[in-house]
């Protein structure tokens, strides 16, 4: 963890390869100030017992002063220093795992969950903060006061300062012992973390339906467990960041009794003056103060490691559907074939598409329909290259959608599923998504056709009603306009519809079709619906069956061969009329 966290971090530094370089020398002034401190003091008790004059004495104090204030000064510019590398790192790596997410393919979404994401989108990167901004600059200053402050202390009495030096050593080697242990418990709260968000994401989305099915307490009682295993992961964490952390002041403490001691029986023997005497004391104070810095630092260290492999993990998953080295720009008008196109299913083992032959001249209106499972919504997918095929191929205008950059392609196939997906902004930014500077004209000229216009009175700022979270403050059937509009106001040269009229009503879903309709010599239309009425005058439709083509023809011809189309659309027209015939009854009780 250690290594794929903190190696990860490496191209990131690359950038403020300059503000380290100062920030190292911003460290080593102020720890070099900090460590010569107890000498100058010692200097001073020594002339101090040889007798000194008032103004001699007033320099040594102003020495002193002048140390403490350099220590001050640089620190701050330390500090400051690594608070705009955190920034500047978290920042870029923020966004590269943004843009990764988005990219992402459904299934890698799938397998993280949105509540991992989130977590590792947002409390890993704090803990990169803290060690940038507050671990690094303490582990350089402990660093460089370590080490110039053993170099002093050895210049004045290497046996006393061996014995630190070795103690110190110890310490600091335990310390990195059980740093790995430290890490992986670290990484194991994380994931805690992590289940929490996606419980709680999960379960707040679900909360009309809990509620219904009187859940609210079961929910509560498995949300206690999980927070209690957060809680048993944290607390283990703690112990072990608590267990470690005293460790250097203990070191050094035990070194102070024995510098006391050995030190005294050295000024009776006069090897040692009562100011060297005193300046070892003072550095191990000092060097008590070092020390339990680069323990700080070090768990912050750990913490960061683990942040950082755990956003690594995500980042070196490179998405499936990506441009080739060959991918082109062609100008698309919208035929599309599929040759004996043929996708795998591997959650459930089985062939969700297989032996599709299928031809869609540009400007022609497809219908797919076909029972639940059946591989519809599959189809559909891979002319947006959501999915590619594991056999055959897909390909528009006599281009294969593998050799189409993905940006040109998506340009000109867009896809409107059955889940409105709309965002907290204004109507009219949900509409112009991707394009911000669509004139008002065409954003109206897309509601009409969406049939979305005649709604702008219910809504109180008309366009620049305020839309909440996922369209809340819509209904379904306005939430499923929208996507439509904003599909239109693009004026793709392929629209794909995956149900996207299901929850409008039947009228203006007409109403709808009719207006694509009159544009479809411009784009080519495919239509995947639940609803036979929404294909009927399409200049072809298939039906599919377990992942194939079963029937294919017009509405008329289908009809005629009575088969699996028929028995589908007089299902739909017996139920179409009991529905009608209960609502006359109920209006006549």
């Amino acid at each position: 963890m250690q290594q794929s966290g903190l190696q990860f971090l490496l191209p990131y530094m690359r950038a403020y390869r300059r503000h380290l370089a100062i920030g190292t020398l911003y460290a080593l002034v102020g720890a070099a100030a900090s460590a010569f401190s107890p000498t100058w003091l010692g200097w001073g008790v020594d002339a101090l017992n040889r007798g000194v004059s008032s103004g001699a004495l007033a320099r040594y104090a102003l020495g002193l002063i002048l140390l403490a204030v350099t220590v001050a000064f640089f620190r701050y510019l330390l500090r400051m220093l690594t608070g705009e590398i955190a920034a500047g790192i978290t920042y870029r790596m923020s966004q590269d795992l943004f843009h990764r997410l988005l990219l992402f393919d459904r299934e890698t979404r799938q397998k993280y969950g949105t509540g991992d994401l989130l977590s590792r989108s947002t409390s890993d990167f704090i803990y990169i903060w803290r060690f940038y901004s507050a671990g690094f600059q303490m582990a350089i200053h402990a660093f460089f006061l370590l080490l110039i402050g053993c170099g002093l202390m050895a210049m004045t009495s290497p046996p006393l300062a061996g014995l630190v030096v070795a103690t110190l050593a110890i310490s600091i080697a335990v310390q990195v012992r059980l740093g790995r242990i430290l890490e992986r418990s670290f990484a194991q709260v994380q994931q805690e973390i992590a289940k929490l968000s996606a419980f709680v994401q999960e379960h707040l989305q679900a909360a009309r339906m809990l509620t219904a099915y009187v859940q609210e307490a079961a929910v509560v009682d498995t949300f206690r467990a999980a927070n209690r295993r957060y809680v048993d992961r944290n607390l283990r964490f703690v112990l072990l960041s608590g267990a470690i952390s005293p460790l250097p002041s203990l070191m050094v403490r035990l070194a102070a009794t024995v510098v006391v001691f050995v030190g005294g029986m050295m000024i009776i023997g006069q090897q040692l003056t009562v100011g060297q005497y005193v300046q070892f004391i003072v550095y191990l104070g000092l060097l008590n103060s070092g020390a339990q810095q680069i323990t700080d630092a070090f768990t912050r260290m750990q913490q960061g490691g683990a942040a950082a492999g755990r956003i690594g993990e995500v980042l070196h998953r490179w998405p499936k559907i990506t441009d080739t080295p060959t991918a082109k720009e062609p100008q698309l008008a919208g035929h599309v074939r599929f040759e004996n196109v043929g996708v795998w299913a591997e959650d459930q083992d089985r062939w969700a598409l297989r032996h599709i032959n299928l031809e869609i001249p540009a400007g022609t209106t497809l219908g797919i329909v076909g029972p639940t499972g059946s591989g519809k919504s599959m189809l559909i997918s891979l002319l947006g290259r959501i999915y590619d095929p594991d056999e055959g191929r897909v390909l528009i205008d006599g281009h294969d959608l593998r050799e189409i950059k993905l940006a040109k392609l998506r340009q000109s196939v867009v896809y409107v599923p059955q889940e409105s997906l709309l965002f907290s902004m204004p109507l009219r930014n949900n509409i112009a998504l991707g394009a911000p500077h669509t004139p008002d004209s065409r954003i109206y000229r897309a509601m009409d056709q969406a049939r979305l216009s005649n709604d702008l009175s219910q809504l109180p700022k008309g366009l620049d009603s305020y839309v909440g979270e996922r369209g809340s403050t819509l209904s379904g059937g306005q939430k499923q306009r929208t996507a439509i509009a904003r599909a239109l106001v693009r004026d793709p040269r392929i629209l794909l519809l995956d149900d996207a009229l299901a929850s409008i009503d039947m009228k203006t879903a007409a109403e709808i079709l009719r207006e694509l309709r009159q544009t479809r010599t411009q784009r080519t239309c495919v239509i995947v619906t639940q609803r036979l009425a929404a294909v009927q005058d399409a200049d072809q439709i298939v039906v599919l069956d377990h992942g194939q083509i079963v029937e294919r023809g017009t509405h008329a011809e289908l009809l005629a061969l009575n088969g699996f189309y028929a028995e589908m659309y007089h299902r739909e027209v017996l139920q179409a009329e009991e529905e009608t015939h209960h609502g006359a009854n109920s209006t006549a009780a």
